[in-house]
């Protein structure tokens, strides 16, 4: 193991936090604990206060524009440590290159901050499949960039910069070593050692894949430092579940500004797309862009963007074309009210980036009775993950083209409303019943592990005893909860009405809108023959992104009518199969 190791400044990437136009400042985050991929292992940055000297930031640092010295546009106002981040904020200069990108991070054009620093000293903190693993606990940030382009770290950012000099970094190599016995007769001193050395690897990989796998890399760091087994880790990540966010729901925000949000018109959009002439739409098309850069593919028309989504839509009431029918709600809440899997509890996500992981838990650990002085039988607890993975779903709806051209923002409102509704059913069918298959979500009734209960003709057809049945399945996993309900169509909710609990009792299966005790919801979404029973919480709806909304001026061209398309990239996931039931054969 070296005790030195030669490199060069380094750099980071951050997005800044907020602005004040009259200031002329930003404050940002320039820094993190977050694990970064350099060329010689993986880099921690310690934020304790005796690891980062801050005498270089907070002595006038400069800021620069793509970490060009030659390009001074602002100055470093001050920088602290706050909740184990960087934090700073500067002031932009009034020259013409500081005046010009202080407007386009003002305009949300320039987003990407970056941090120079020198690294004094870092130990070695672990090692797994040759890769190592180091917090820097001496470094030392200097300047702070606006950057156009973000830096790509896994390939070492700024070690091709040749005015930058290599410098010395001392490595404290604080492995601990093998407690060894004292050498007895017949002790093998070299294979205690060997296991010893086993025994930590070991430790060190599975607690490390762990961490990897939950998005636990910091709790993973410090259990490794602390010797903590991992056993111990596992019950420490299921404790903080609980807790963990999954997901960042302004992950596919562009960096709008409230006036760029407020001034956004679907109308201009619309109308744009209609004619192809987007020189009076110049926003709307700047964020459409923006948005296919961030997904990395082009629209099928234009995107409006998941900022926009969640803008209140306000209608003219007693206008000449329609009446206010959202009370200024956004296009995201339309969306949720109109899902049936929603109204009952159903979780849904915006504004998704990428893959995303939910963790849950899949079994538990088992207690034992032992003997005095007998050891307990292992048992672990059992951790999985609901991978929700971006799907399609288009709705499309019909209007002339006059009635578009018109820019009303009671049309606007009118065109999201009627988006939502045709997006929401598509949504809730999927949830229901998708198999999985030709690009569609996997459903609840195609979900492995759900409760099912056989009510044809030959096992006796749909009674009470059936319906309660669909009860004890649940009960029978350690599932029920309070909350929990039936929901059918139209069909089914007949039978319910007129089918008596008992013979000559009066006293029917749906009564007051209820089952069983439990809400009932009447929706087509569900088949003719199908009855589903459960906790609609444990569901979750994932929507990525923007929408991609094309116009589709063929379809009705004999009438004079333009269809509106839109695609949704949306998925589902059960966190415990448990928590439902079903009957799928209701004879009819």
């Amino acid at each position: 193991m070296p005790k030195t190791m030669n490199l060069k400044p380094q750099f980071r990437n951050f997005e800044y936090k907020s602005f004040d136009e009259e200031k002329r400042t930003v404050e940002l985050s320039f820094s993190s604990e977050d694990p970064y991929e350099r060329y010689w292992g993986i880099e921690i940055l310690d934020h304790s206060t005796t690891s980062v000297n801050m005498e270089r930031l907070n002595n006038a640092a400069p800021l620069l524009f793509n970490h060009n010295r030659n390009d001074v546009i602002g100055v470093v106002e001050f920088a602290k440590i706050e909740d184990k981040r960087g934090i700073a904020v500067v002031r932009f200069g009034n020259s013409a290159k500081a005046k010009e990108v202080f407007s386009d991070v003002v305009d949300g054009i320039m987003k990407n901050v970056s941090v120079g620093y020198q690294i004094d000293e870092m130990k070695l903190e672990s090692e797994k499949d040759g890769v190592e693993t180091y917090r820097v606990t001496g470094w030392q940030p200097f300047e702070i960039s606006i950057v156009s382009i973000p830096a790509d770290n896994t390939v070492g950012v700024g070690r091709s910069t040749e005015d930058l000099e290599e410098c010395p970094v001392k490595i404290l190599n604080q492995k601990k070593e093998a407690i060894v016995p004292k050498e007895k007769e017949n002790v093998d001193v070299a294979a205690v050692q060997a296991e010893a050395r086993t025994a930590e690897r070991t430790r060190v990989r599975d607690i490390s894949a762990i961490g990897a796998k939950f998005k636990q890399d910091d709790l993973a760091a410090k259990a490794i430092e602390n010797g903590t087994s991992a056993d111990e880790f596992r019950t420490m990540v299921l404790e903080k579940l609980g807790t963990v966010k999954p997901v960042d729901s302004k992950a596919n925000d562009i960096g709008m500004s409230e006036k760029q949000i407020e001034n956004y018109s679907f109308s201009r959009a619309l109308t744009a797309a209609i004619t192809g002439d987007w020189s009076k739409a110049g926003l709307e098309k700047e964020a459409s862009e923006a948005v296919a850069k961030m997904l990395g593919k082009d629209s099928r028309g234009f995107y409006v963007p998941h900022q926009v989504l969640q803008r209140e839509l306000t209608t003219t009431t007693g206008a000449a074309t329609i009446d206010t029918t959202t009370g200024g709600a956004n296009f995201i809440d339309i969306l949720r009210n109109k899902l049936v899997i929603s109204k009952l509890g159903g979780q849904v996500l915006s504004g998704l980036q990428g893959n995303v992981a939910i963790p849950k838990q899949t079994g538990s650990a088992t207690a034992y009775w032992i003997d005095e002085g007998a050891a307990t039988t292992a048992s672990d607890l059992a951790l999985g993950l609901i991978e929700l993975k971006p799907k399609t779903v288009s709705a499309k709806t019909g209007y002339t083209r006059q009635m578009l051209l018109q820019g009303n923002p009671d049309i606007e409102a009118l065109v999201m409303n009627d988006l939502a509704t045709n997006i929401a059913l598509a949504i809730d069918q999927a949830a229901i019943s998708g198999d999985g298959l030709a690009g569609k979500p996997t459903g609840i009734l195609n979900t492995t592990g759900i409760g099912a209960v056989d009510t044809s003709s030959a096992a006796g057809g749909l009674s009470w005893a059936k319906v309660v049945e669909l009860e004890t399945k649940i009960a029978d996993g350690n599932a029920d909860v309070e909350n929990m309900n039936y929901i059918a169509g139209a069909g089914v909710a007949g039978k319910l009405k007129t089918k008596e609990i008992a013979s000559g009792t009066a006293r029917f299966l749906l009564e007051k809108g209820e089952v069983n005790g439990y809400g009932f919801t009447r929706t087509n979404q569900v088949a003719a023959n199908t009855m589903l029973f459960g906790d609609f919480s444990q569901m979750i709806t994932g929507l990525w992104g923007g929408l991609d909304i094309m116009i589709d001026p063929y379809s009705n061209a004999d009438t004079g009518g333009i269809v509106i398309r839109a695609f949704q990239s949306v998925d589902v996931g059960v966190r415990h199969a448990a928590a439902f039931s079903a009957t799928t054969n209701i004879d009819q």
